[in-house]
């Protein structure tokens, strides 16, 4: 949602040419609103040929599939956010074993995102649905539900069931 309000002294915004985009400008202040993403995270929690998966009980993508993930919290860190959100949504505590990916997320009606992908493995706790999802469960690789949720999912689902890894570097403007 673009803001129509200066946050910093609550005048209102019109669209200006600033460092060569529209941006929302405020017409009492000058204060420019700099439409930024926010970062979010994502787990790639595999066993076996199995895939960890969770079904959104939530908009956007209600009844969808996707990777455990979510926004980070001002407090958190990137990392702290990808262990608290698989927790949250599967009931499972993991443990980051490392970086699958990073990726923009340009299909969430919400906000644009910057989406840092973990591996990761579980360490305890018993799988059952959480916070924004209605089911979760373990899919093989070539078995996958029909809908997913969001084209990060897809595409990092795909590499996996292909065996492939994150081609780098890649061109930055796709």
């Amino acid at each position: 949602m673009q803001a129509r309000f200066c946050s910093a002294c609550g005048g209102p915004l019109e669209p200006r040419q600033v460092e060569g985009r529209l941006r929302g400008t405020c017409t009492l202040c000058d204060r420019v609103a700099y439409e930024n993403p926010v970062p979010a995270a994502a787990v790639v929690v595999c066993r076996n040929d199995e895939i960890l998966l969770c079904r959104r009980g939530i908009g956007p993508y209600l009844g969808e599939w996707g990777l455990p993930a979510g926004y980070q919290e001002v407090d958190e860190s990137i990392e702290t956010t990808a262990i608290r959100e698989t927790r949250e949504e599967t009931g499972l505590i993991i443990m980051l074993t490392g970086l699958h990916d990073v990726m923009t997320t340009r299909d969430d009606p919400r906000k644009a995102a910057i989406l840092v992908i973990f591996e990761a493995c579980v360490v305890d706790g018993e799988l059952e649905p959480g916070d924004d999802c209605d089911e979760v469960g373990f899919f093989p690789l070539n078995d996958l539900p029909e809908k997913l949720a969001f084209q990060n999912n897809r595409i990092i689902l795909e590499r996996l069931r292909k065996g492939e890894r994150r081609p780098w570097p890649t061109n930055p403007n796709p």
